[in-house]
């Protein structure tokens, strides 16, 4: 085991991990925060994360939730989720899966909750994704994600060497969102655009620049600075990152 994962494994017996600030991005910290608060957690509800990665957010929901389900087809990002579960368990059922959401072949209407932290835009087949999120969700559950849409960023080179070097398949508009999401039979509650200020644009250009390693420690100083930033910033205004809260009709 490397020193990050054995640090991380310590932590989490201390009760100190899995937090949100063990990121090395404020833009995931913040994302998560307006996220999160657009839930009204009952404790019992099966929810599904999609594009989980090496399962932080996964775990930081299991403790909102009665199960989590976390996907990835990375299976290196998995073996690393499963192995910080398993100090996880008495805090939260969680299990993780490194297949796409289409091969794995839930039950009907068998989640509450369906989450996604920009994920859905680096998918090929993001609509047949989508409508199989549909399918499995219980009537009236809620699908809650975010996705790239990079209004805020003018210079076109740098968009697409953010497109080149994270396989971005399509950048989304809300009303582009919002027309897919209808068109597949979802119900739409809220659109909402993240990253709106002019220090969320500089942040971000210079992650595409340099990589979206902030550090963890200055990350969690820039998070609170942004988070005034974006506080201060014209709800309407366009955004470098999408909000999108979708239900399945009660028939």
């Amino acid at each position: 085991m490397d020193t990050k994962k054995s640090v991380l494994k310590f932590l989490m017996k201390l009760g100190l991990y899995p937090h949100i600030r063990f990121t090395y991005s404020p833009f995931k910290i913040l994302e998560f925060e307006e996220m999160t608060r657009r839930v009204d957690f009952r404790g019992d509800e099966r929810a599904l994360d999609i594009g989980c990665g090496d399962g932080l957010q996964t775990l930081l929901l299991g403790r909102r939730t009665g199960h989590i389900t976390g996907i990835d087809i990375n299976r290196d990002f998995i073996a690393d989720a499963r192995n910080y579960a398993a100090g996880f368990k008495s805090r939260g059922q969680v299990d993780f899966l490194d297949k796409p959401l289409e091969a794995i072949h839930f039950d009907s209407t068998s989640f509450d909750l369906v989450f996604s932290v920009c994920v859905i835009e680096h998918i090929p087949n993001h609509e047949e994704v989508l409508a199989e999120c549909l399918r499995i969700l219980k009537p009236g559950g809620r699908i809650v994600f975010t996705v790239d849409t990079l209004e805020t960023i003018t210079d076109a080179g740098l968009i697409e060497q953010h497109r080149q070097a994270h396989q971005v398949q399509r950048y989304f508009r809300t009303d582009t969102l919002r027309q897919l999401l209808e068109s597949i039979g979802f119900e739409v509650l809220e659109m909402q655009n993240l990253f709106r200020s002019d220090l969320a644009r500089q942040l971000f250009e210079q992650g595409i620049r340099e990589g979206f390693n902030f550090g963890r420690f200055r990350c969690v100083s820039l998070a609170d600075e942004l988070r005034r930033a974006e506080e201060a910033a014209p709800l309407d205004a366009p955004g470098t990152f999408l909000l999108a809260v979708a239900r399945k009709p009660v028939v």
